[in-house]
């Protein structure tokens, strides 16, 4: 099972992903509420993949004093809502558009996840 924590403040959005992702065998989904997203709170989930908002993870950086969230970026997918200018993540993650279809997502996830277990 991989296990993919979405933070997003739009919990709608987060809901319809969360339901998106769980019918791909194999997905489990949590959502992190926007207001718990922030430096350490990572820490203890057993999570596999991060899904998080461009801004969400921005403004974390910005009240946390740039102290970035300590968060593997290879475990790291940055969604964002200007698919014609990508997030240009931090070394290692990787970035989606916030529209990508449940293949996209999927094929991102399972890449990311393979690497990790060879």
């Amino acid at each position: 099972m991989i296990t993919i924590a979405v933070a997003d403040v739009n919990q709608t959005y987060c809901q319809g992903l969360k339901t998106m992702l769980e019918q791909v065998e194999g997905f489990g989904v949590v959502i992190l509420p926007a207001g718990d997203f922030f430096p350490g709170v990572l820490d203890n989930l057993p999570i596999d993949i991060l899904l998080v908002d461009e801004d969400m993870l921005e403004a974390s950086k910005t009240a946390s004093g740039n102290r970035v969230v300590d968060w593997p970026p290879e475990k790291t997918i940055v969604m964002t809502m200007d698919c014609h200018r990508m997030a240009a993540p931090a070394m290692g993650a990787q970035s989606i558009c916030k529209g990508a279809g449940k293949q996209e997502f999927a094929e991102k996830i399972m890449k990311m996840t393979m690497v990790e277990q060879i």
